[in-house]
């Protein structure tokens, strides 16, 4: 397996896997607010996070910028908690698809912290860091885009089942997404 295979499949993995259950938490909350016709709309909420966390990831990787782990941890949940509060709070789904542009980048720098400490463990003793962390984030950008298909297909499949508003589902799921993460705080 080549270099960029290896790190690729990281960055997948770094997002389908229940040890990464805050990052999908965190992708959940962002996209339920939106409907499989805003594909376009996905993709670029997806890639505004792809760009703060790997840019959060590189200042870590090349020691310009030292955090706390414990801190960002607890950033972590709370960056959760206020995407899915305001999912509840504001009452105009477009409003708060706008909102979550600005969350998409803005907590995509935390959640880049996050990962800083095992990915600068991971290509310790390596020359050449910027590739790694490209092909991880070419493997991040992927892992939501096809995970943000898939929760908006099964939400457009609940809406035609259950008959359920896109509105009133996405307050369902974000309420029971706020209640987890206070359980585990």
């Amino acid at each position: 397996m080549n270099d960029f295979q290896l790190y690729f499949r990281l960055g997948l993995n770094h997002i389908i896997s229940w040890s990464s259950i805050d990052h999908i938490l965190f992708l959940l909350a962002l996209i339920i607010v939106f409907s499989l016709r805003d594909w376009r709309k996905l993709l670029y909420l997806v890639s505004l996070f792809t760009v703060a966390h790997t840019s959060s990831l590189i200042l870590s990787v090349y020691g310009i910028l030292q955090v706390d782990e414990t801190l960002i941890e607890t950033l972590i949940l709370w960056t959760i908690l206020i995407t899915a509060f305001s999912n509840l709070a504001i009452n105009n789904p477009r409003q708060v698809a706008g909102i979550h542009y600005y969350f998409s980048f803005f907590f995509g720098l935390i959640h880049g912290l996050g990962f800083a400490t095992d990915f600068k463990m991971m290509i310790t003793g390596q020359s050449q860091k910027l590739f790694p962390l490209l092909s991880f984030a070419a493997g991040i950008e992927i892992a939501q885009i096809i995970l943000g298909s898939i929760i908006l297909i099964v939400f457009l499949i609940l809406n035609k089942i259950i008959k359920i508003n896109q509105k009133e589902l996405y307050r369902l799921i974000s309420a029971v997404i706020i209640g987890y993460i206070l359980a585990i705080i």
